[in-house]
């Protein structure tokens, strides 16, 4: 059984970051250079910038499963009206191909409806294509394709998703 719970307080962010060093070198070692995963672990995971997306609004929750971390999802209002960004989904690679990657994007899909969103959409590395597959199941479509310069020579070469609520 997944549970979700909403982390409110700066010191709980830390769970969501001990869960990405483990996802993020396995889920990109294909993808990204390992100085490119250190640089956007640092640029996304790092307390300060946690802490500053939680004052902003941003939704952190952590899934469970039977009681144990098992993934987390980072959402926030968006800069269309009635649109909500996913900007963050990841789950431990022993709990993939079991509907638990499904079930919290229904969960956010829910939360968002309820702050009256009608739309969610998000940015999903182009040669991630486990996680475009999972998205598309949950119906979502690819919206753009977008080449995002993050500094440091690096870039994101991403496809933008959406889904109506």
């Amino acid at each position: 059984m997944i549970t979700f719970k909403k982390l409110d307080f700066a010191p709980d962010l830390q769970i969501i970051r001990d869960i990405a060093d483990d996802i993020w070198p396995k889920t990109f070692r294909d993808i990204l250079s390992p100085e490119q995963i250190t640089y956007m672990m640092q640029m996304m995971y790092a307390p300060e910038v946690m802490e500053k997306e939680l004052a902003q609004g941003y939704c952190f929750e952590v899934a469970y499963i039977k009681d144990s971390p098992a993934g987390y999802m980072v959402y926030s209002a968006y800069e269309q009206p009635g649109c909500a960004k996913l900007h963050k989904l990841y789950l431990l690679e022993k709990f993939h191909s079991r509907g638990y990657g499904s079930q919290m994007l229904i969960h956010v899909a829910a939360q968002c409806r309820k702050m009256e969103f009608s739309r969610l959409i998000l940015n999903v590395n182009k040669y991630n294509e486990r996680a475009i597959k999972a998205y598309k199941r949950n119906g979502f479509t690819i919206v753009e394709s977008v080449k995002i310069d993050i500094g440091n020579g690096f870039f994101m070469d991403d496809f933008v998703m959406e889904k109506n609520l």
